[in-house]
């Protein structure tokens, strides 16, 4: 029996606390004593590697070909951020706070509702950005005063997020006209090292600011290389916590339960089967004009196949999923109190897909071809309001077939050329909206020495309109407006069309002996044609408001990302310099967000057992923000983060949010952030 477990065997009523899920019992002579064992001399627990740092420099990217490449060799403007840089520089409560790390993307939530919308490059809503969990598309969205578009996730369950932005990654699923979002879940390998074939990791968070308790566990066994298995858990609870004015934010209190199981099943050495299943459940109280206890349920259940025989022809990856949210409130106050009304999406679907390798004459081939589908199933119940109006019930079919050929020639020209062909149908109460098209692709990249890749690129994107954007009918609920809302069967999907240039940059042994620096730099110019965007309109009389093909959406940016690895220390940038315009009317699109640049310093010790740091995040103003309804001051803020690797077992850390307690709120959304933050945790692997 290892010993950590024979010392819980020994000491059941110090145990007993750690696991009840209790705030305020969290068995401190227990984690003292686990940690007198596991520091102990007599263990002679070997130090982590000094080289194993936690800077994503070579990170794997999957968003922009689906073969795999590191994201700074890419020919397109992709990011990962990986576990290791999760866990020590960030600790997330949110996933909003590992996205705002990345260029052009931002985040909008709801006053006091957990989950969030993505924004990519001022895109967002009714899947102009492909959010994936696991490979599963999370396509829940509802009518409403914030992101139209959101997802539920637990950062604690969090591996890796791949971002590609813009339309070159439509090759990974249909309407991604603003980019690619895809989260992996943690798996065996995350808690076992080589040679163990039991084990778990504990881990307890304290935040100050909402006294916010959280407990994660983690349990995985490897019975032999065929096999493995993982079982996971998260329960938080966060109280309401306080903006940087000292003032208290209400109703930013919730409570959160999330599960995870993952099985691998390698029958032969070139076959893997993996079967995942995914629960989030957040409670939490929200509402504008009236007070809602709301419970959001999101569940992500995949089934994913691998076969990479010793041929050239065959890389095959197989994929079936479902993924579901219910999101249910029961009305708090009023004459409807106790009424309740549930959102319900469910979307079902499958992704195939093969690489097939070859040579004519000196040119290497790589070609990538298969298809998608899904369907989206809307189901929308409020007895005594008309929610189920405003996100009107109904179907949605998508599905589409891709090609791509990856051609390098001597190693100094590579070409990407693809197309992928894309069709819809969508069907409500006496309407039905149907098309396709062909969306081609070509990059080239150019290397003219081995560290420097220049490439430019053009590209198409397609995206049908939503269930909502087209059925919704009825009034919106008083007291607030008596607006009526149209239905729009005519409407036409939106077509991007970006052009993108950039150049990549690789040194090692730059300045000292195994540094290594990592940079990123890119432009784009993407044009939405036939943009969807809800307008008033006076007819038919007495007027109201309706989805509409208004706008050419047009949106220029610049984004660099950047890493210098010194060994015992470490500098990173992140940022963009975005400006989105409706071409007819020249007005400011309202959901492109401020320019941001985000630097961050570190330095390691020990062996690289101690990394500290801190963080800037400088945000720009954004102009007609009251016009938008929404604020855009201009605000800088510093963050403090600190890790120590104990022994192999033992980790501890701190991050510190908001340093100087600035006062500031998020473009887009309708809450200040929260001021002063330190998060404390305490990780302990068993095995």
């Amino acid at each position: 029996m290892p010993p950590v477990l024979r010392l819980i065997a020994r000491c059941p009523k110090a145990a007993s606390p750690v696991f009840s899920l209790r705030p305020g019992r969290f068995g401190l002579h227990l984690i003292l004593t686990l940690f007198a064992s596991l520091t102990a001399p007599a263990e002679a627990q070997e130090v982590m590697p000094g080289d194993d740092t936690t800077i994503d420099l070579d990170a794997i990217t999957v968003t922009a070909t689906k073969a795999g490449e590191r994201a700074y060799d890419s020919l397109s403007p992709s990011s990962v951020i990986g576990r290791e840089r999760i866990e020590t520089q960030i600790q997330p409560s949110s996933t909003a706070d590992v996205l705002r790390l990345i260029p052009s993307v931002t985040t909008q939530s709801a006053p006091g509702d957990p989950g969030i919308g993505v924004n990519v490059r001022g895109l967002q809503d009714f899947g102009r950005v492909n959010v994936l969990v696991d490979g599963a598309r999370q396509n829940f969205q509802r009518e409403g005063h914030s992101a139209k578009g959101t997802f539920y996730f637990d950062p604690e369950m969090m591996k890796s997020v791949d971002v590609t932005r813009g339309p070159a990654s439509s090759i990974y699923g249909s309407g991604a006209i603003g980019g690619v979002v895809s989260f992996t879940t943690i798996d065996a390998g995350d808690v076992l090292p080589d040679g163990v074939h039991v084990g778990g990791r504990i881990k307890g968070t304290w935040e100050t600011n909402g006294n916010t308790p959280l407990l994660h566990g983690e349990v995985a066994a490897r019975p032999s290389e065929m096999f493995d298995l993982l079982g996971a858990a998260t329960w938080r609870d966060a109280g309401d916590y306080r903006s940087g004015d000292g003032a208290t934010v209400d109703y930013t209190a919730q409570d959160l339960l999330s599960g995870l199981f993952k099985i691998r099943i390698r029958p032969a050495s070139d076959q893997e089967l993996t079967l995942s299943g995914l629960r989030i459940t957040n409670d939490f109280e929200n509402g504008l004009s009236t007070l809602y206890r709301t419970q959001a349920v999101a569940d992500a259940l995949t089934a994913g196949y691998r076969w990479t025989p010793d041929s050239p022809v065959w890389d095959l990856s197989a994929k079936v999923y479902f993924s579901g949210t219910n999101v249910k409130q029961t009305t708090l106050e009023g004459i409807t109190a106790g009424a309740a009304k549930t959102f319900d999406i469910g979307t079902t679907g499958f992704d195939l897909f093969n690489t097939s390798k070859f040579d004519t004459g000196s040119f290497k081939h790589e070609l990538t071809y298969g298809g998608d589908l899904f369907n989206d199933n809307v189901d929308t119940k409020d007895p005594f309001g008309n929610s189920d109006q405003l996100t009107p019930s109904g179907e949605r079919l998508v599905y589409g077939a891709f090609l791509q050929d990856r051609v390098v020639f001597s190693e100094w020209l590579e070409v990407i050329g693809a197309l992928r062909y894309d069709s819809y149908r969508l069907t409500g109460v006496d309407i039905e909206n149907e098309g396709s098209r062909l969306s081609p692709k070509i990059t080239v990249g150019i290397t003219p020495w081995q560290p420097v890749t220049f490439y430019a690129s053009y590209s198409e994107g397609y995206r049908a309109p939503a269930l909502t954007e087209t059925l919704i009918d009825g009034f919106h609920p008083p007291p607030l407006s008596a607006g009526r809302f149209f239905p729009n069967p005519d409407l036409k999907p939106e077509i991007a069309h970006n052009i993108e240039g950039g150049v990549n940059l690789r040194f090692d042994n730059l300045i000292a002996e195994e540094d290594r620096l990592r940079i990123k730099f890119g432009v784009f110019h993407n044009r939405v044609d036939d943009y969807i965007e809800q307008v008033f309109t006076r007819f038919p009389a007495p007027g109201g408001y309706q989805y509409r093909n208004i706008a050419e959406a047009v949106i220029d940016g610049f984004e660099a990302e950047g890493i210098y690895d010194g060994g015992s220390y470490f500098v990173g940038i992140a940022g963009h310099i975005l400006r989105g315009t409706n071409s007819r009317t020249n007005e400011d699109l309202v959901k492109v967000p401020p320019n941001r640049l985000t630097g961050t310093v570190g330095f390691r010790a020990y062996d690289s057992r101690l990394e500290l740091g801190t963080r800037v995040s400088l945000v720009g103003a954004k102009d007609q923000a009251e016009d938008f309804g929404f604020v855009g001051d201009p605000y800088a803020v510093v963050d403090l983060f600190a890790n120590w690797k104990v022994s192999e077992r033992v980790t501890t850390g701190l991050v510190i949010e908001n340093l100087f307690d600035r006062q500031y709120t998020e473009y887009l959304n309708g809450n200040p952030s929260p001021g002063f933050n330190a998060k404390a945790s305490l990780s302990v692997k068993l095995y």
